[in-house]
């Protein structure tokens, strides 16, 4: 086996060194799950991704990893996946592509802009889960170190178009002072969500943190998707309407997310792709 090599790519970034880091791993094949996990660890990024050819040049199974676990759905590394698969293969200006996940398959298009891309995944239909009663709005209030009068007045709901957020809207100026100071895993688990979005639902802004609370994420595709189908089933977009949604200022990487609910109902999420580094691993693994 050829010694590996990967990529680091910044997604939902006008420019490098912004928006969301990745590790992509185009060629994993040969790789154990085991390893991928201690890749992702030793990178020490959000998220990395590890893909896998099959037949068709356009079609790669791919499996996603936290420091802390495989995700079944994740939005940056899929973005981040196809705009290095469309630099490596260096066909035309727009190109499509199918991730294969263990949730469903992402297609996903590409196109060139500037001296990066740009990429945007049909995330499909959303699925409205859970609506917390007022008991357990104060609940999350509380365990994002916030008092009930920050809490906006729309519902707060579990929304998925692949991994599952509980969407929890808070008013603008209560963004800034969001701290997790509990573990949620319990009581996300109640609701059959994975993590929690807290949303500006006025300013389209929002932040999210990992399971632990510890590192904030600065760009989250797969909170995007059901973020956008919230707002528009809240009447605060319309279907057919291209917008953008904020989010890692507070961490310092201001990250901007396109999106857009179809009138169909299928949601797309997208965003600019850099290309940052190349590097090849010295050690071969299995």
């Amino acid at each position: 086996m050829s010694l590996l090599q990967y990529w680091q790519l910044d997604v939902f970034a006008e420019q490098p060194l912004t928006g969301n880091g990745l590790a992509v791993f185009p060629d994993a094949r040969g790789l154990s799950a085991q390893s991928q996990q201690a890749l992702t660890q030793e990178l020490r990024q959000f998220e990395s991704i590890f893909l896998f050819p099959s037949a068709s040049l356009d079609t790669y199974a791919a499996r996603i990893f936290t420091v802390d676990e495989e995700l079944p759905f994740a939005g940056h590394p899929v973005l981040g996946a196809a705009a290095l698969l469309h630099h490596l293969h260096q066909r035309g200006e727009e190109e499509r592509w199918t991730l294969q996940l263990p949730a469903k398959d992402v297609r996903v298009a590409t196109r060139r802009r500037g001296a990066g891309f740009h990429a945007e995944m049909n995330q499909g239909n959303a699925d409205f889960g859970a609506v917390l009663d007022e008991e357990a709005r104060r609940w999350f209030a509380d365990a994002f170190s916030l008092v009930p009068g920050d809490l906006a007045d729309y519902p707060a709901a579990v929304v998925s178009t692949g991994l599952p957020y509980l969407l929890l809207p808070v008013r603008g100026e209560a963004l800034a002072r969001v701290r997790q100071r509990t573990d949620l895993s319990s009581e996300l688990a109640k609701l059959n969500a994975a993590f929690v979005f807290v949303l500006d639902v006025d300013n389209r802004e929002g932040r999210t943190w990992d399971g632990a609370g510890v590192i904030e994420d600065v760009a989250t595709g797969s909170a995007a998707g059901p973020v956008a189908a919230y707002l528009v089933e809240l009447g605060k977009a319309r279907r057919g309407e291209l917008f953008h949604l904020s989010q890692g200022r507070f961490a310092g990487r201001p990250s901007r997310l396109d999106v857009q609910v179809g009138q169909d109902g299928e949601v797309r999420v997208g965003g600019d792709v850099q290309l940052l580094a190349r590097a090849e691993l010295l050690h071969r693994l299995a």
